[in-house]
């Protein structure tokens, strides 16, 4: 059949109109999954510099005010590898995604039986790599200084962090602050930390003599960090690890990154 003029025009506006749906389409939105619409807090796990990480992002963004890497609790006399999966920590990172962190769940390595001193601090010094590893990952990845990173955990991981910091405060030494919730150290650390902490437990001195307020308090006048420390020791609650505090650790973590 011969193609007239007519027709050839109709064909031309079919093909555009066509090139200007695919076009459209292709652009995402909430049709698409792999692009989410800005504003839109997503969640993956990632592996990267020889570390897994569940990762919380806002989508749309141009930039991030900085970086939060947070740990699981664990049974501290046999350790696994760390959970990806705690409700507070997930709930602590969704919350520093929506208001712009670039923040992550780490799945730091099983540790060795914590039957002497010398376990424990192998232990301590394996997930300060590990926390660093996840960092330096997210930084790379996500184009956000290193030097603008706070670390923070639950019961074990917070056991371990306070070790860190006291004695091996090195591999974190980027890091502006450490949430510590449901964990303890002694007071010969307190005197040692080299990273501003948040301490923060309930009532009854669950998991020993230096927790909340009172590790706060052993943290000398003169030490470097104090000012930028803090203690809280709640009383609506007295259990290990009873209280529901991600506002007020999302709070403390605006301070050391505003």
């Amino acid at each position: 059949m011969k193609t007239t003029k007519q027709n050839r025009s109709i064909l031309v506006t079919a093909i555009v109109v066509a090139i200007i749906t695919i076009t459209a389409c292709s652009k995402g939105g909430s049709d698409n999954p792999d692009s989410p619409a800005d504003g839109t807090v997503t969640n993956k796990v990632e592996a990267s510099n020889g570390i897994t990480y569940k990762v919380y992002a806002k989508s749309g963004l141009a930039s991030y005010k900085g970086i939060l890497v947070m740990g699981s609790g664990n049974d501290e006399n046999n350790p696994a590898a760390g959970s990806l999966d705690g409700g507070a920590e997930n709930d602590l990172c969704n919350k520093a995604a929506e208001n712009g962190y670039i923040a992550a769940v780490v799945q730091y390595r099983k540790g060795v039986p914590n039957t002497s001193d010398d376990a424990w601090n192998r232990n301590a010094q394996m997930i300060g790599q590990d926390f660093d590893n996840c960092i330096t990952a997210l930084s790379s990845k996500y184009g956000v200084d290193k030097n603008r990173s706070v670390v923070g955990g639950y019961s074990y991981a917070t056991f371990m962090l306070y070790t860190v910091n006291s004695t091996y405060h090195q591999s974190l030494a980027n890091c502006k602050g450490i949430l510590g919730a449901c964990g303890s150290t002694s007071a010969n650390d307190a005197q040692n930390f080299q990273i501003p902490v948040f301490a923060i437990n309930c009532a009854g001195g669950n998991e020993g003599d230096f927790s909340g307020i009172d590790l706060y308090n052993r943290i000398p006048a003169n030490s470097p960090v104090k000012a930028k420390s803090e203690g809280v020791t709640d009383n609506s609650c007295n259990t290990h690890c009873g209280g529901s505090w991600t506002d007020k650790m999302y709070n403390k973590l605006t301070q050391w990154l505003p």
